[in-house]
């Protein structure tokens, strides 16, 4: 047996080591064994088990918490088309037309392995309601990040603005309930997998994976916290909550308290054989300010600013146990940040300027890709949106009436970003650049530049729709504060590449390409479908997507030879 802990550990950021590698798997002291073992369970990990399951494998999860992950705490929307809720609410979608509205997007896969997405993703929501998942039929119509409690059906992305490219359906899929309706989404998977015959250890974080000396993985080494302790340990977990503003910095304390416990309390470290596979499901790193540092240093100066979505068991351990083993990483810079032009709607007819006043993404741009695009301007994301007189009222007039708008979800935070982020009103243009402390030769001739466009029907800058521009009319001239760094805009952020996995296995490969036998990921430890362009919906789609493709390609696998008996359909 051959300890290789003391090699390279510094290289990583979150509490793992280097892999064990064996000279014999059968003198290892195996605790547990089963044919996969998830490391993680969440979206992808409970959706691995239960295909894994239904395949006739023995499996075994392990999760440093108690499970549920960012699945449990997200709005519980499934990106699909052509289901049988789509039809019911009148829309005639097919596969074909969501293949050519994502393709319009941009994902980071191969053609054959995005038409793949789209073809199942009906039967996938078919899939995920025979273990109990509910969703509806109910439309919201009108451009928004999130709908209101009734809906579960909506347009996640830009798919009514982009009708030359494919026709539009909304294909979002919200799973039944009350607000964010993760914590709907994900019980029923879990209580199937359980009752399927799946047994998971909580609050057992992985410490390194298990190999033999041909490189192949065999199985992980956890540490299990010690039950009386694990009470504890998660009410230290309950700490980090992505709906609760303001909490970055206490989110850091929990995070470092948490390491601190583990090390604290009796160490006991269990080994457990895979005989097929080991699957990576742990998660992105939104909750690893040192990964951040290195691949978004934004984010790192600005988190306290930041709702950060997931867990805290979102710390990249599980992308650095595959990195452990030899897997190459891709699209770890890619960032998914929120940053609400509308609602209101009217704000989406202003003018969005960067430091040297100049425009840098359409307004009526997808709110995730505006903040991402924030995220890379100058002066630490610094962004204002510039509205006339009469936009701005309007604006308000959105957002307090009927009074249920002032009190909702997205009227409330919008209402105080204008009355505490920071709000500037003027009389002329060259007074609101000053308030501003930019340029007002630039800012004027930006605001021209725009009517320019509105007057010749065409945005040529930045491609705003038509139907969305209108003249920069009189003042008094309003700038509401868009910047990074701006805590009451209540931006949310989530980064997205990981392991680069074989498309038709799930198995992490190397850095040439070729497969890390006996090693797979899905999810956001994982690059897949939403790596490069995200909307709502895409990742949890896509957590089932990769669950389902790595469980299958797993079980085709001979016991411990790294080899296939055939590749996975």
């Amino acid at each position: 047996m051959t300890d290789l802990k003391t090699q390279s550990s510094d290289q990583f950021t979150s509490n793992i080591e280097m892999p064990l590698t064996v000279r014999d798997v059968d003198e290892v002291n195996w605790q547990h064994e089963a044919d996969i073992i998830v490391v993680g369970l969440g979206g992808a990990g409970v959706v691995a088990a239960l295909q894994a399951l239904s395949d006739g494998a023995s499996v075994l999860a392990v999760d440093r918490f108690g499970g549920g992950g960012a699945t449990e705490k997200s709005g519980g929307v499934v990106y699909a088309g052509g289901t049988t809720h789509l039809l019911e609410a009148g829309y005639q979608d097919t596969a074909e037309e969501m293949y050519k509205y994502l393709s319009y997007e941009g994902t980071p896969v191969r053609e054959e392995t995005l038409r793949r997405f789209c073809e199942t993703s009906a039967e996938n929501i078919e899939w995920l309601e025979s273990f109990g998942v509910q969703f509806g039929s109910s439309v919201y119509e009108e451009r928004i990040a999130y709908p209101p409690d009734g809906y579960f059906l909506y347009y996640t992305g830009m798919e009514k603005f982009r009708e030359s490219a494919a026709k539009a359906a909304p294909r979002g899929h919200r799973t039944l309930g009350k607000g964010p309706t993760g914590r709907y989404y994900f019980p029923p998977l879990r209580q199937a997998a359980l009752a399927n015959g799946l047994k998971f250890v909580p609050h057992a974080p992985v410490r390194r994976l298990i190999m033999d000396e041909k490189g192949i993985i065999v199985g992980v080494e956890i540490q299990e916290i010690p039950e009386e302790f694990q009470k504890q340990h998660e009410k230290i977990y309950r700490k980090v909550d992505p709906y609760k503003p303001l909490n970055g910095a206490t989110a850091e304390r929990a995070i470092a308290e948490c390491r601190e416990f583990e090390a604290s309390v009796p160490i006991n470290r269990i080994s457990l054989k895979a005989n097929k596979g080991v699957l990576l499901s742990a998660g992105g790193y939104n909750y690893n300010l040192e990964l951040f540092g290195r691949y978004r240093p934004i984010v790192k100066k600005t988190y306290k600013a930041l709702l950060r979505g997931g867990s805290m068991g979102c710390d990249g351990s599980g992308i650095e146990l595959g990195v452990s083993a030899g897997g190459d990483l891709s699209h770890m810079d890619r960032l998914f940040c929120t940053k609400a032009i509308s609602p209101p709607n009217a704000f989406i007819y202003g003018i969005l300027i960067n430091k040297q006043a100049r425009r840098f993404i359409a307004e009526d741009a997808y709110v995730g890709n505006v903040g991402c695009a924030i995220t890379e301007q100058s002066d630490m994301g610094w962004a204002w949106l510039i509205l006339d007189s009469s936009t701005f009222w309007k604006g308000i007039r959105q957002a307090t009436w009927p009074l249920k708008n002032m009190v909702s979800w997205w009227g409330m935070p919008a209402l105080l970003n204008l009355l505490l982020g920071g709000t500037k009103r003027a009389n002329s243009i060259d007074e609101l650049a000053k308030k501003l402390d930019i340029d007002a030769r630039s800012l004027e001739q930006t605001v021209n530049q725009y009517n320019e466009c509105v007057a010749q029907g065409h945005d040529s800058q930045c491609e705003k729709l038509r139907q969305h521009m209108q003249t920069f009319g009189n003042p008094p001239y309003f700038a509401v504060n868009l910047c990074v760094a701006n805590k009451w805009g209540f931006s949310g952020t989530m980064p997205y590449g990981g392991l680069t996995v074989d498309e038709d296995t799930g198995n992490v490969t190397r850095s040439d390409g070729t497969p890390i036998p006996g090693l797979y990921a899905a999810g956001r430890t994982a690059v897949g479908i939403c790596s490069e362009s995200n909307f709502s919906g895409l990742s949890i789609a896509d957590t089932v997507f990769s669950g389902r493709r790595a469980a299958r390609a797993a079980m085709q696998r001979n016991d411990l030879s790294g080899s296939y008996s055939r590749l996975a359909s």
